[in-house]
């Protein structure tokens, strides 16, 4: 097991994730980089490339400083508090226990890649 300092890290892609570069991700049980599929999910960060299964996973963590992009699944008005949705992609949140990535920089559409200020916390 090797130490990873910084706002990023990077682990072996547990599935495809051709095309998911700024989705929201986690680890699965073997410690492979998954996308989340629920907003209590423990999320590790966003996905910053695009690896196949068993290639190395590039992730910006939710703990680090500053701000990042990440593709939303529904419109998310600024100063939104972000999580993930079943399929990894980021939607707003009030719900308490809900994981928090961060909030919105400004308001962006479904599908937009929009840019939001890193915060690590529940809801």
């Amino acid at each position: 097991m090797s130490y990873q300092p910084g706002d990023r890290y990077t682990a072996v892609a547990g599935a495809n994730l051709s095309g998911k570069r700024y989705h929201i991700v986690k680890l699965n049980s073997d410690g492979k980089v998954v996308l989340a599929a629920a907003a209590t999910d423990a999320i590790v960060g966003v996905l910053d490339n695009e690896p196949k299964a068993g290639e190395t996973a590039e992730v910006v963590t939710v703990n680090g400083q500053g701000t990042f992009r990440v593709k939303a699944a529904a419109i998310i008005s600024k100063d939104a508090f972000i999580t993930s949705d079943a399929n990894g992609q980021a939607v707003a949140t009030t719900t308490a226990g809900n994981r928090v990535i961060g909030r919105a920089v400004r308001a962006f559409a479904a599908g937009e890649i929009g840019e939001y200020i890193k915060a690590n916390e529940k809801y």
